[in-house]
């Protein structure tokens, strides 16, 4: 059904509205030069109601595209002779996007509702992007420098903790091998912009002595259904990610180092912190968790670090959209045209313990750390960095959303930068 030709089976034209919109800020903010294929699916589902009334199936607070696309996905694994499949690079298709692509992809979910309808019911969107371990390097160069010695290591927000497990990983950073000598053979890469050269951008890891995730459903990659629903959120062309992505699975199910537990980040953290033995210093490590919460379970977020800190030093590493550290209480917060720029990333660290309180942004970075740009001080505004047609397009898309009423809240859940 084309947009505008009736309303949709399953649920109120508000929401079909607003699916609308989000199908369309995805498509300029995330998939334009990144993913011709997603792009092309994004514009063509904001204009056919039925397609968008598949999502009415999914939790309200899980209505987007990456879980669309996944559970889509997911099923193209098991069909790979389907016309869609030959769009998508990693199922072996060859096809470009042309002019059947948007109706190869609405026969497939014709055909196959009952299922889409299933996953959209019971599952939640869950990645697991372990190039952002590059942000994660930097914040404990940061942390290492002023709190020398071991560390706890512990990320909210986890996914299947291949995070935990970056001193495993080889890394090249701007063309330059950075890795541990007995590093497994997974390689993240990560170009450097700025003008800075990229020799000593990662220091050492320092002696991690725990690693700990907390996940509201975490994933367990040792069960070979959660770990194909991780890999069908990698995108239609990105083969070699999902090689790496195999190859960090691979390496924690033998591992077998790294626990994540049940919880939420808002009301767990404290007490998981509080329990973990020793006096060294523990970092906190999230990557997009931010964009997940509402201001007030931001708030909460940072109010559970504080907690934690006044009993033990604490280090916040994050990779967040700056837009969304500038409404946490905890962080010395960007402001001016940074704080908006919600399609890249800050890289920042910020250290607490009883008495003394350490900030400092590190760099900005594309969301997925494909690449990033070193801060040059401690509350560098990043003005020196040219602005991308990704971060003037989502400047663009919330003038005009505002200029319509719709809510800042609506705009991060629309720009869905946790696809990955």
């Amino acid at each position: 059904m084309a947009e505008g030709a009736g309303g949709p089976a399953g649920g109120g034209d508000l929401e079909i509205q607003r699916l609308r919109r989000l199908f369309r800020f995805f498509a300029a903010t995330q998939c334009r030069g990144r993913s011709p294929v997603y792009e092309a699916l994004s514009e063509g589902v904001a204009g056919d109601d039925e397609l968008l009334d598949l999502l009415m199936s999914a939790p309200g607070e899980q209505r987007r595209p990456s879980l669309l696309f996944a559970a889509v996905n997911l099923l193209l694994a098991s069909n790979p002779g389907s016309a869609l499949a030959g769009y998508y690079p990693i199922h072996g298709g060859r096809r470009p996007v042309d002019g059947r692509l948007m109706p190869a992809f609405a026969a497939f979910c014709a055909e196959h509702r009952a299922e889409l309808d299933r996953l959209l019911r019971t599952r939640s969107t869950q990645t697991n992007e372990i190039r952002r371990c590059v942000a994660l390097r930097l914040g404990l160069d940061y942390v290492h420098r002023r709190w020398p010695g071991p560390v706890a290591l512990v990320e909210a927000g986890a996914s299947a903790g291949l995070n935990l497990l970056l001193d495993r990983y080889r890394y090249r950073i701007g063309g330059q091998k950075v890795s541990p000598e007995d590093a497994a053979p997974v390689t993240i890469t990560c170009e450097v912009r700025g003008g800075i050269p990229a020799e000593g951008i990662l220091g050492p890891v320092p002696e991690i002595t725990r690693r700990r995730g907390i996940d509201q459903h975490p994933v367990n990659v040792a069960d070979p259904g959660a770990r194909a629903w991780l890999e069908a959120f990698i995108w239609p062309e990105q083969v070699g990610d999902l090689a790496v992505l195999r190859g960090a699975i691979d390496l924690a199910v033998s591992a077998a180092t790294v626990t994540v537990a049940p919880g939420d980040a808002t009301t767990d953290t404290a007490r998981l912190l509080e329990e973990l033995p020793g006096n060294e210093p523990i970092v906190v490590f999230t990557a997009s968790l931010l964009s997940y919460l509402t201001p007030d379970a931001r708030s909460a977020f940072a109010a559970q670090l504080r907690q934690a800190a006044a009993h033990r030093p604490v280090a916040w590493v994050f990779a967040e959209a700056p837009g969304l550290v500038s409404t946490t209480d905890h962080l010395i917060a960007p402001d001016g045209p940074l704080a908006r720029r919600n399609s890249l990333y800050l890289v920042g660290a910020s250290l607490r313990d009883s008495d003394r309180r350490d900030d400092a942004l590190l760099a900005l970075a594309d969301p997925y750390l494909r690449w990033l740009a070193l801060a040059r001080e401690k509350t560098d505004d990043f003005q020196w960095l040219p602005t991308n047609a990704t971060a003037s397009c989502l400047v663009e898309l919330a003038e005009d959303a505002n200029s319509r009423g719709v809510a800042p809240k609506t705009l991060h859940k629309s720009a869905d930068l946790r696809s990955h």
